[in-house]
């Protein structure tokens, strides 16, 4: 008997992490809508079978282009920087409002917010200090002030057993591959280094990332996973197995574009936005809690094992929209 297809709403489907979220999905079979704010994003989209919807979680009516599809999945990954905690508002009518469409369908949808590792805060420690440990979804939260919007929303899911749908909050770290992200503007630093390149950081802070592919085979997996009940109002990071230092990053950068490397102290405030913050926002982040409740690892190498293929598709994405 031919089982009916799941339905998956992906809001954020052009960013970097709903778009690979929503591709994943597509390719393990779901039935699969992208909400985006602009039409010019739509293409891409239809391109990989994704249904896009135009509109945004502060206006309900693009409820309308949906169609009445019952939504067993609704994942979550957009943010507001100028105004977090009212763009969470909305974020949280939009999922009351769908899952409140399912559930009176019969359906409880599995709700999926993500949130990110630097929720924890900053490491004190870095590579080679004694006492060095990863953050554990148990670790106190110390999160910057412009984040602390989204954390206390995940935690709000956490906390609260909704009537209406199952929670699941995610703390990726940092990602990178194919069009990447925060490591794309390594790249750049790198292409515009004359003989030399300078990273702004200790050589021993801790650098975590994971590939977007790996991050999106996550949130799958947990959609997927048989006993809901034993993942439902828990929080999982995903990371990479191992960390790595800006030492080795900046190692692998230099080889890669035939450049010297040159450290230069941090001094006073660094702005996380920059290439040379992500070397000064110091984070390991263990991931055990998702491998051994499902089964999750990643299959990408690190992003220096792979530098030459993820530089690769940077590069290639870079004159694709020049």
């Amino acid at each position: 008997m031919h089982n009916p297809q799941r339905t998956a709403f992906v809001t954020g489907a052009n960013g970097y992490i709903g778009n690979a979220i929503a591709k994943a999905f597509n390719r393990a079979g779901w039935k699969t809508y992208g909400l985006i704010r602009n039409e010019k994003d739509a293409r891409n989209l239809a391109l990989n079978e994704i249904h896009p919807v135009i509109g945004s979680p502060a206006n309900l009516t693009f409820l309308e282009q949906t169609d009445g599809v019952v939504f067993d999945v609704i994942i979550s990954n957009t943010e507001d920087r100028n105004d977090m905690a009212g763009h969470l508002k909305h974020v949280n009518a939009m999922i009351e409002k769908i899952a409140g469409i399912s559930q009176s369908a019969g359906v409880r949808p599995l709700v999926m917010f993500t949130s990110g590792c630097k929720d924890y805060g900053m490491m004190d420690k870095k590579h080679g200090d004694e006492g060095l440990a990863p953050h554990t979804e148990s670790s106190p939260m110390n999160t910057p002030a412009p984040l602390l919007p989204r954390e206390l929303y995940g935690t709000y899911l956490l906390k609260q057993k909704n009537p209406d749908y199952d929670a699941v909050v995610l703390r990726p770290t940092i990602v990178y591959g194919h069009s990447s992200s925060h490591y794309g503007p390594l790249f750049e630093l790198a292409s515009r280094s004359d003989k030399t390149l300078r990273l702004v950081a200790d050589p021993n802070a801790v650098m975590h990332s994971l590939h977007v592919d790996d991050c999106a085979k996550a949130y799958v997996m947990l959609a997927e996973y048989a006993n809901r009940e034993k993942i439902v109002q828990q929080a999982y990071n995903i990371s990479n197995q191992q960390y790595e230092t800006a030492r080795q990053i900046g190692e692998a950068l230099a080889r890669s574009y035939g450049l010297t490397l040159e450290f230069e102290a941090p001094t006073g405030e660094i702005d996380f936005a920059t290439v040379h913050g992500l070397a000064n926002f110091w984070q390991w982040v263990g991931s055990d809690k998702i491998r051994k409740d499902i089964g999750w690892s990643e299959t990408k190498t690190t992003f220096i094992d792979g530098i030459e293929e993820y530089r690769l598709a940077y590069e290639t994405h870079q004159m694709k929209i020049s």
